[in-house]
């Protein structure tokens, strides 16, 4: 980063392109498009796809509002599924039973990092014609039946913001299927424009031209700088978070009131957070902000936000007010994983 800060160019340039090949070649993809955060890579995705007024896109509620407000900005309607309440992924069954002539295109989350059911819900949108979109933001890195996700999928959607596996601050990246779709959402990245050869307008290359109107979304190179340092211990990351993650669940496994997902340690997940599900959630949830703990809830169902109409979702509605993410980070260690479920288990037994 600070040879780019010394350099005469810090905005979208070479360190851009050098973290976008990085990047696909770690994670197996062809192309890959680098942007300002996930949800700009969703909601590129989606303008690639050619989602309308219309249109329906199917999802689940288990996710950032983000997943859902991109559709809303292409304005096409959300229609929401319900999940698999022992992996919080989306349950393929109901997203057959959700398609309609109106059905355009499903988003697949993959919860927490753990990849979802990528072969069925595949199988389900090439018999009913219809796209599929990945959102990738918990899963860099992960893996499916031993194979990383990246050359998987026909649209990715990664995150880089500050909490993520691979963080950056903000940023995001967008996988393609070809080189026409990432050579649009280049251009689509960047207000749509078109210049007649490199990055940017210059004295002896001032000429561009604007064949659609884009937006705002490009990366520049002190984010890509970070990025690629990134991507080098990306590896250690993700062994390092499996690590923690196994040791919840052992320590966990027989806690009363207790329970850890069935995936996230034993799959080729990118452990991005450590979701349990909890009898007294609250309780719980106080108790360790108490002991000095900090945790989360992943996710309020988003269907229960103003600009939705909720649906009827049993398995989320049960998940979201049971699920606590508890800390798994590169800076925590065995012995505070240990206090953790020091704290949990006192709490079970009284």
């Amino acid at each position: 980063m600070a040879e780019v800060l010394d350099s005469p160019w810090i905005g979208t340039g070479p360190l851009t392109e050098e973290f976008e090949a990085a990047f696909a070649k770690k994670i197996g993809a062809r192309h890959v498009v680098a942007v300002n955060s996930g949800t700009a890579a969703l909601h590129l995705a989606l303008r690639l796809i050619g989602i309308g007024p219309g249109d329906e896109v199917v999802l689940p509620a288990n996710t950032f509002v983000a997943t859902g407000h991109v559709v809303l900005q292409e304005g096409a309607t959300p229609v929401f599924a319900d999940i698999d309440p022992t992996t919080g992924n989306l349950d393929p069954e109901h997203l057959r039973a959700l398609l309609s002539p109106r059905t355009a295109a499903v988003i697949a989350v993959h919860y927490a990092g753990a990849p979802c059911e990528i072969d069925e819900i595949h199988a389900i949108a090439k018999k009913a014609g219809i796209a599929v979109l990945e959102d990738c933001a918990h899963a860099c890195g992960a893996q499916y039946k031993g194979q990383p996700i990246g050359p998987l999928g026909q649209y990715q959607a990664y995150s880089f913001q500050a909490t993520k596996s691979l963080a950056i601050g903000e940023g995001g990246a967008l996988v393609v299927r070809t080189e026409g779709e990432a050579e649009r959402a280049r251009r689509l990245r960047r207000l749509g424009i078109s210049f007649k050869s490199g990055f940017v307008a210059s004295a002896g290359n001032w000429d561009y031209t604007v064949d659609e109107v884009g937006f705002k979304y490009n990366m520049n190179d002190i984010q890509a700088a970070i990025g690629l340092a990134q991507v080098e211990v990306l590896d250690q990351i993700h062994s390092q978070r499996a690590q923690l993650a196994g040791r919840y669940a052992v320590r966990l496994a027989h806690v009363p009131g207790v329970r850890v997902l069935n995936h996230p340690h034993t799959t080729g997940s990118s452990n991005w957070i450590m979701p349990v599900m909890v009898d007294d959630r609250d309780r719980l949830m106080t108790e360790l902000g108490r002991a000095g703990v900090g945790t989360g809830v992943h996710f309020r169902r988003i269907d229960s936000h103003a600009p939705y109409e909720q649906a009827d979702l049993p398995h989320t509605e049960w998940f979201w007010r049971h699920q606590v993410s508890l800390p798994v980070h590169s800076a925590l260690t065995d012995g505070d994983v240990d206090y953790i479920c020091d704290v949990i288990e006192r709490v079970g037994r009284g």
